[in-house]
């Protein structure tokens, strides 16, 4: 779980990495001893996770438009990575407006979209928990978005939401956060044990839920 910068778990921290400074975030907490005291470090491993989820599907994001669905905690760390993989554009677009305009203070070149209003775009994110229930849908008029677009959603309990249901229909490249999970994880679990842990078809198959 993605904490945010200011609430929570991160007071009683005593270091960020850089990246969990860079993102607010933190996902992955451990402690070093440091001149004989015990230092307790917050970390972010979302961002790695997010961009090697997109090198598993072979797609290159480089020089595209993206636009994000949301403004939650994992989703500083989704522009980051975007960033880092040299996206052209990102636009996001928040139920609650002002989250969206507090994401903008840390990231100024990020355009705002007000919800249910369709943008031009290569890739579209659902960074919200709609999806997590069966009944729930996005409302938005893809019918003018075009094609060889990808539609790719965090969750991935259920395998497929209406939002990446909805993509597929369309004949669009659909991906969940399956990947990204998994990834994410993989790189906590070296933090804690400096062991990397290899991925396979078994482990990518324990998540098939």
């Amino acid at each position: 779980v993605t904490v945010p910068f200011k609430k929570l778990v991160i007071p009683f921290l005593d270091k960020l990495t850089p990246l969990a400074k860079e993102t607010h975030s933190v996902n992955t907490i451990y402690k070093i001893n440091e001149n004989g005291k015990d230092i307790v470090i917050g970390d972010n491993t979302d961002v790695s996770g997010f961009e090697q989820s997109f090198e598993y599907i072979n797609y290159k994001v480089k020089n595209k438009k993206v636009f994000i669905l949301g403004a939650g905690g994992v989703v500083s760390s989704i522009i980051l990575a975007l960033k880092r993989l040299g996206v052209a554009k990102i636009l996001l677009s928040n139920r609650t407006k002002k989250n969206a305009e507090n994401l903008k203070e840390q990231y100024k070149d990020l355009e705002i979209i007000d919800w249910g209003q369709i943008t031009d775009f290569d890739v579209i994110i659902n960074a919200t928990s709609l999806g997590l229930n069966k009944n729930d849908q996005i409302k938005l008029d893809y019918t003018s978005v075009g094609k060889n677009k990808l539609f790719y959603d965090v969750i991935y309990n259920p395998r497929k939401t209406n939002f990446l249901l909805k993509g597929k229909e369309l004949g669009q490249k659909t991906e969940n956060g399956k990947m990204m999970f998994i990834y994410q994880a993989q790189l906590a679990f070296k933090i804690w044990h400096n062991i990397l842990p290899k991925i396979n078809s078994e482990t990518i198959k324990l998540l098939d839920l």
